[in-house]
């Protein structure tokens, strides 16, 4: 074992930003019929150490009254929520419009101004594959984080870090929970606290798929 780990305290000394995909986020959770707890504790123990001086969640005005609904506003604290357009479609639905490109914009500027040096993504969207290797053009390095989904190889290829979070590690962790009284959960479940991807220091082996329209519950987001 080396006498010391110059890359263990490089990390300790980067800041971080966080960028979620709301809808994306959303509809993943509604599927399983989970309940938003606590978003900031996820992204802290995904970011491995390094310092998160900001965490942007980007949806449109529907979406986000329709989360603060189901969730509550605990899980959204000290987020800075970006808001693009939602055009209300024939059936009812809504569709948003301008909010991927309001995320690419936020995620090259604060690279380019060197804001961060670790830029994590939270969506299953491809459409950010280009984004992600032009954030790395200017020595940001970056991670994908999928919720309830496996992650699309093309993000995989484009990122540094992958890390895929299960049901199990959303409750497990406390991130989420499931509103049913009747759920219980097996001593296996409970030992596992920790996501497989950030139980060792090697960049993760990613192992189920999204993309943007809705009303009532979330439904999948129409591209």
């Amino acid at each position: 074992m080396p006498l010391y780990s110059p890359s263990v305290r490089a990390i300790e000394f980067q800041k971080a930003m966080v960028f979620v995909d709301g809808a994306n986020l959303f509809y993943r959770l509604d599927a399983r019929k989970l309940k938003l707890h606590n978003l900031n504790s996820m992204y802290h123990m995904i970011v491995r150490g390094r310092d998160v001086v900001r965490i942007y969640l980007y949806t449109s005005q529907p979406y986000y009254e329709k989360a603060v609904m189901a969730y509550a506003e605990k899980p959204f604290k000290n987020l800075r929520v970006v808001l693009g357009e939602a055009i209300r479609t024939a059936d009812g639905n809504f569709k948003e419009k301008g909010v991927d490109a309001l995320l690419v914009a936020d995620l090259i500027y604060h690279a380019a101004s060197k804001n961060c040096e670790f830029a994590l993504l939270v969506s299953v969207d491809t459409d950010f594959a280009h984004a992600l290797r032009r954030v790395e053009d200017f020595g940001c390095r970056t991670g994908v984080v999928s919720v309830c989904a496996q992650t699309p190889p093309l993000l995989r290829r484009a990122s540094d870090e992958v890390h895929e979070i299960t049901e199990d590690d959303l409750v497990n962790n406390e991130w989420a929970n499931v509103p049913d009284p009747g759920f219980e959960r097996t001593a296996r479940q409970r030992r596992c606290r920790v996501p497989s991807s950030l139980r060792s220091s090697a960049p993760a082996q990613p192992q189920r798929w999204a993309s943007r329209s809705f009303m009532g519950s979330f439904h999948e987001p129409v591209l």
